[in-house]
């Protein structure tokens, strides 16, 4: 059978669940953590604005307009009915999503054509960025360009996208290093394209959790839609089935492990 590109349809419903899910966690994350607010926690630990028309621009906006209309009234709304449900989380995560379901409804094919989801990404569902740090090592990042089929589907496909990333940071930006900060860090399929190197590098599992795509991109299918089985494990242990952590290596030895991998 042949793979099914998302259609608009369940988009809508992706978008759907993983706000209902970031709901979840903000009232998890703010009883583990009272000294936090609730304003800091919606805006920082979980990426709700971007998903709503309060959002005038793409998938990772420059500016945030966290104190304007039209957001503002739903997040004081949602914090007010935090404080009316209390402990009961299930209650809260249900009817806090009722605040944004129209606003995330009314931007959800705007969402789904969005054309700056990959605009930047120079190398395959690689994107290094354009600066090295004084070390010498360049950051990369992350995305599934290939969708609906997975970037591990293809034996060579990242290979292929990592030569090509090598070739031009070390050419162009005189790189020696590359690494990244991702919940792939923890995933074995990952690591295994790596030299020893990167696995020796691998800080400790982030537990400090931010809005970004280094936590929450594990919550997306091959398809762009939901991923209910990791969706569970949060609902069920309070637990990102991955934390993000920290590797790199030098290019000198990612060439040689792509080199070894193709023989």
């Amino acid at each position: 059978m042949p793979l099914q590109y998302k259609t608009l349809s369940e988009h809508r419903s992706y978008l759907h669940e993983i706000v209902r899910l970031k709901l979840f966690f903000l009232h998890l994350w703010l009883e583990q953590h009272p000294e936090e607010s609730f304003s800091d926690v919606i805006r920082k630990r979980v990426d709700i604005y971007r998903k709503t028309s309060a959002n005038p621009e793409g998938l990772n906006p420059a500016q945030l307009h966290y104190d304007e209309e039209p957001w503002l009234s739903m997040e004081n709304a949602a914090h007010s009915i935090y404080r009316q449900c209390g402990a009961d989380r299930n209650r809260f995560e249900r009817n806090a999503f009722e605040v944004f379901r129209d606003s995330i409804d009314a931007r959800c094919e705007r969402d789904y054509a969005d054309p700056s989801v990959l605009a930047n990404y120079q190398c395959g569902s690689l994107r290094y960025d354009e600066r090295v740090a004084p070390d010498g090592c360049i950051r990369f990042h992350i995305a599934n360009a290939i969708a609906p089929r997975s970037i591990f589907d293809d034996p060579k496909y990242l290979p292929g996208c990592f030569q090509r990333l090598l070739d031009i940071v070390e050419k162009v930006y005189g790189a020696t290093h590359i690494g990244t900060h991702s919940w792939l860090n923890a995933n074995p399929k990952w690591l295994a394209l790596f030299p020893q190197e990167w696995s020796d590098s691998l800080t400790e599992p982030e537990e400090d959790v931010l809005w970004n795509y280094s936590f929450w991109g594990q919550f997306i299918t091959r398809r762009g839609t939901f991923n209910f089985k990791f969706g569970n494990i949060l609902r069920d242990t309070g637990r990102f089935p991955y934390l993000p952590c920290c590797a790199r290596c030098s290019i000198k030895a990612m060439r040689e492990k792509l080199a070894a991998d193709t023989k």
